[in-house]
């Protein structure tokens, strides 16, 4: 279905010229899952955004990206705008970023179909919320009229997943596509991509850092290292037995849940082979924390709520108040890493941000240092 022979990739910049994709090749098989493995910086969604026709005016692209009979390096923009949503779909690894800040995000999946379908506009609304049930929004109707920075994170991924998935494309091209997700949401997502990859015979191309998702989602693997394809095959080849030194390098470099190290070891640690083994030991963690908690906290987060919406605000009603953060308390001590986990929109975000006074807090008392900040001015 989709085939990409010796693609190469270079961006120039005044009198300068980088090539960062060398030469790769791969192909995508009609209802095939393709995982695309690597570190930041690999070549992966420079690869992803050539296929789509979207790369920087100042790319440079020689190769072959063949779609059926299509040569896609060969088409003008307008053919490409035209195969894009229709044929090609793309969930983008940045929401914050994809989305337009001036457009509501029922609006900017209306535009889709509306665009590449024969529904009317009414009819075309419906299939949003139907999206936007099925990618597991709470309160659809109300977020197809908000604005992208009234929604977390993960919110704004399960929008862009609904616009690229909204016209069913024949290749679906997922860039990290779970990056911003809670893992009860993530897995959700995944058997949604699966469920509609069933229905449709769509082929999906999985970009992600998570090694561990794409050997679960996967049937094939590439792995790229430094703008070159190191390692090709079947997800159970590439995890279970690799040939490639970086392809082990990286499915070793993983964090073990059993072990804690002093020193995490890089990918580049395993290809020097000068990894540091050595474990922090249960006394050495008893000594450390009797020495952190014997200090006063440096921040105590007390009763903390911050609410949105409520009859006081212009255009909100009390039933649709959203208890954003709700009586909250904990305490940070000095030197301490303190793990703030939660699903997709529970408040860790805007408990943040409510610290940082970048939200108003509706009540409780945040101490740093003494000095409750709620308190301070300007």
């Amino acid at each position: 279905m989709l085939s990409v022979t010796n693609l190469s990739i270079g961006f120039s910049n005044n009198e300068q010229y980088a090539t960062v994709v060398h030469d790769i090749s791969f192909d995508l098989n009609e209802g095939e899952i393709l995982g695309i493995v690597g570190e930041s910086g690999s070549g992966k969604s420079v690869t992803s955004l050539a296929i789509m026709g979207l790369l920087a005016e100042n790319a440079k692209v020689s190769g072959s990206i063949r779609l059926d009979e299509l040569e896609l390096t060969a088409l003008s923009k307008e053919e490409l705008r035209l195969l894009r949503g229709q044929k090609l779909g793309m969930i983008f690894q940045e929401p914050m970023s994809s989305l337009n800040p001036s457009l509501t995000c029922g609006f900017q999946v209306l535009e889709t179909l509306l665009q590449h379908t024969s529904l009317s506009k009414k009819e075309a609304k419906e299939e949003v919320i139907r999206l936007f049930n099925q990618v597991k929004l709470p309160r659809p109707e109300q977020i197809f009229n908000q604005y992208p920075h009234q929604i977390s994170g993960g919110q704004k991924q399960r929008v862009m997943i609904a616009m690229a998935i909204a016209c069913k494309p024949q290749i679906l091209i997922a860039d990290e596509p779970t990056t911003a997700l809670d893992v009860t949401v993530q897995k959700e997502i995944i058997e949604l991509l699966k469920e509609l990859q069933e229905e449709t015979k769509m082929s999906i191309i999985f970009i992600s850092h998570d090694l561990s998702l794409v050997s679960e989602i996967a049937d094939v693997v590439v792995v790229m290292y430094r703008g070159d394809v190191v390692e090709k095959g079947t997800a159970s080849e590439v995890f279970h037995h690799p040939k490639h030194d970086y392809s082990k390098a990286l499915i070793n470099s993983r964090p073990s849940l059993e072990k804690r190290l002093k020193r995490l070891p890089t990918v580049q640690d395993y290809l020097d082979k000068t990894i540091d083994f050595s474990e922090i030991s249960t006394q050495d963690r008893a000594d450390f924390h009797n020495e952190l908690y014997g200090k006063e906290p440096i921040l105590e987060v007390k009763n903390l709520a911050t609410y949105f919406g409520g009859e006081s605000m212009l255009f909100f009603k009390k039933s649709n108040l959203v208890k954003a953060v709700n009586d909250v308390s904990f305490s940070l001590y000095q030197g301490e890493t303190l793990g703030l986990v939660g699903e997709s929109g529970c408040g860790k975000t805007t408990l943040g941000r409510t610290i940082l006074q970048l939200e108003t807090a509706t009540k409780g008392n945040i101490f740093y240092q003494g000095k409750d900040v709620i308190e301070l001015k300007g």
